[in-house]
């Protein structure tokens, strides 16, 4: 069959669609790829390493207290103000009690009164228990309950009374204290607050997605927003079997870690950042953590590229994760590796073989 000459091959056809191709190839590759993120090495190194259960929280005492009146009042003393060091028994502050001191003596007197009216209801029965008649009884009876009444306002007048002081019922330092005598106040009012400073504390909450991880006598380090270059340590003393709702709906529990720092200066709810401790590791092979991809694999440097390496992990932190298996100090590990396979940074030229076109030989 002949071949129209224009589907005949020549060389000046060859060497246009040659140029065509080569143009293809260069506006391909300037446009049309999508541009390799190049990769970025982490060096395989020794170093302790932590896996921690870390939250916020904020400083206190063994125990505390707020000190209110149990009823209101005209505030008459306040022998304490912040800072002030007290002990158990101390007297704190105090009620204008002049009317309270009516009250008790009214009471007294009523309750005097009252004795009488009872004593002689039942002097006039004495021997006549058998002939008691219904008229006198109900007088005696009536006389005897007027006076128990009395007898409790008695009571009642001088509960009032004591109530009307504050007495500290802990040793500690005040923390909180009003200052203005002379003003009125409820049973809702914060007069003083006592924190037992003899050993020092850092409250903790803790989500309770990690609360079965603590346990008591676990270590735990915590820094203090105001010394931040300071490391305070301690360890677990208490987990409260109680949960608790945070601003943000979260549910946790709070773990009380007893500081070993005692002769610090203690500033009641200074703010910081614990971390309890879960297991530890001294000088021991470390790789970041977004080099270990989750099949526990990473992308190791070799002179010929890199290739995958299995490797056995161990404890991790927030940042790395230990090696066990698999690598040695001073390896070079792919810091961004893809999820899968291993990267290919050289582009492929679709010109091969195409240069062979009329070339490969006589036929």
């Amino acid at each position: 069959m002949k071949i129209p000459g224009i589907l005949r091959p020549s060389k000046k056809k060859i060497l246009l669609l040659i140029i065509l191709l080569i143009a293809g190839f260069f506006i391909l590759n300037t446009f049309g790829q999508k541009k390799q993120t190049p990769l970025q090495f982490a060096e395989v190194k020794k170093q302790d390493i932590k896996s921690t259960v870390s939250s916020s929280g904020s400083l206190t005492g063994k125990d505390s207290v707020s000190l209110k009146f149990k009823s209101s009042g005209k505030l008459s003393y306040v022998n304490v103000k912040t800072g002030d060091t007290v002990s158990t028994g101390q007297v704190i502050a105090g009620l204008d009690t002049q009317g309270l001191a009516i009250t008790l003596q009214q009471a007294q007197n009523t309750l005097r009164d009252k004795q009488a009216i009872a004593q002689k209801a039942e002097d006039d029965v004495k021997d006549h228990s058998s002939d008691e008649s219904f008229a006198q009884k109900v007088t005696r009876t009536t006389a005897q309950a007027a006076r128990d009444s009395a007898f409790d306002n008695v009571k009642a007048a001088q509960r009032a009374f004591q109530d009307a002081v504050i007495i500290s019922p802990l040793d500690g330092i005040v923390t909180q204290a009003i200052e203005t005598v002379g003003q009125s106040v409820s049973g809702t009012d914060l007069i003083v607050q006592i924190v037992d400073n003899s050993a020092v504390y850092f409250d903790t909450d803790i989500d309770e997605a990690d609360i079965s991880k603590l346990s008591e006598g676990q270590p735990a380090e915590v820094i203090l927003d105001a010394y931040p270059d300071k490391i305070f340590k301690g360890s677990v003393e208490q987990i409260l079997p109680q949960t608790k709702s945070t601003s943000t709906g979260a549910t946790v529990i709070t773990a009380r870690i007893k500081l070993d720092e005692s002769k610090m200066e203690f500033i009641n709810g200074l703010n910081g950042q614990a971390s309890v401790i879960l297991s530890e590791q001294k000088n021991v092979l470390t790789i970041p953590q977004e080099a270990l991809r989750e099949d526990n694999t990473v992308l190791i440097q070799t002179p010929d590229g890199v290739r995958s390496q299995k490797v056995v992990p161990g404890i991790r932190s927030d940042t790395d994760v230990e090696i066990k298996e698999g690598l040695k100090e001073e390896d070079r590990v792919v810091l961004n590796p893809p999820a899968q396979g291993i990267p290919n940074n050289r582009a492929r030229n679709p010109l091969q073989g195409i240069l062979r076109i009329g070339g490969g030989g006589r036929r």
